[in-house]
């Protein structure tokens, strides 16, 4: 792991990076408050975005005393990898298998939460259901892609499951529209001036994460952490029947649930993102009571 680290409005900004099992280099980030760390928040970011994305929601945690700490996922951000592209869903999470080990190294007494928004929030759910991790004192899900909140074109559905199998690595356009992300019509704009956003897709991603989703429908009761999960029911790209549904065969004594009336995909860009942040630190403050 080659680290640096600067001071930024009196908190620390660590880079870092690491190499994966098939050799890309996955570069990473952490905003740590200059008190003694507390809780450490991992983040695992979106389709098509990027880590670069959450510094806004770093900056509200370190106001709570919590350190917020993610990575570029492979092929998005500045991370290496074909854009857009994993070989398997199983190469996600190793990855964030790998990076959860790097900050448990470099912080060992420090309680971990793993927060996963839209595909993050499909990997976060995987990441505890299929590798059952005994590390983590809870999770946090937003929005996450379980189902798209649309039903793409049958063509281009007959198309990604051929091409998936003779040509993974063929590329589509993603068709993301930066206004079903938020209200505020800012947050869209700089979706699409963002150079390190995304407009394509792999058919293999696809199908990965389309099949991962199902998965973890398929195997919501065997949930065994604390988990937040909250959704927007205005959501047009990934469905909140989807999460509602994950959360009814959720063990009830685990879960908490937020659905945001008429919100949209980005929560914590949403016109009530304080209100989301303020769930989200009200949550940790009790997850932390019961440790």
């Amino acid at each position: 792991m080659n680290l640096s680290d600067t001071k930024i409005n009196n908190a620390k900004i660590i880079d870092f990076d690491w190499q994966s099992g098939d050799n890309l280099k996955l570069c990473g980030k952490g905003y740590l408050p200059t008190k003694p760390l507390k809780v450490i928040i991992c983040i695992i970011h979106g389709f098509a975005e990027h880590f670069g994305r959450y510094e806004h929601v770093a900056n509200y945690l370190n106001g709570q005393g919590y350190a917020c700490i993610g990575f570029d996922l492979r092929g998005h951000g500045i991370s290496e990898g074909k854009r857009a592209h994993t070989p398997n869903f199983e190469a996600f999470l190793s990855d964030v298998d790998n990076f959860i080990a790097l900050i448990k190294a470099k912080f060992p007494n420090v309680p971990l939460f793993l927060y996963g928004h839209s595909m993050g929030g499909n990997i976060v759910a995987n990441f505890v259901l299929q590798r059952k991790p005994n590390h983590l004192q809870g999770i946090i899900i937003t929005s996450p892609w379980l189902k798209l909140a649309f039903s793409p074109p049958a063509m281009k559905l007959w198309l990604a499951n051929v091409m998936s199998k003779i040509y993974p690595q063929f590329t589509e356009t993603n068709e993301l529209n930066g206004k079903e992300l938020s209200h505020d019509e800012e947050v869209g704009k700089a979706y699409h001036k963002d150079e390190l956003v995304l407009h394509t897709i792999t058919v293999k991603t696809f199908s990965e994460v389309t099949k991962a989703g199902l998965h973890a429908l398929a195997h919501a009761k065997e949930f065994h952490l604390p988990l937040l999960l909250m959704h927007g029911t205005g959501d047009n790209i990934t469905s909140h029947k989807a999460s509602q549904e994950f959360a009814s065969k959720v063990p009830a004594n685990l879960l908490i649930t937020e659905w945001w009336e008429e919100m949209r995909h980005e929560l914590h860009n949403e016109t009530i993102k304080e209100q989301v942040f303020e769930k989200i630190g009200d949550w940790l403050k009790e997850q932390l009571v019961k440790a």
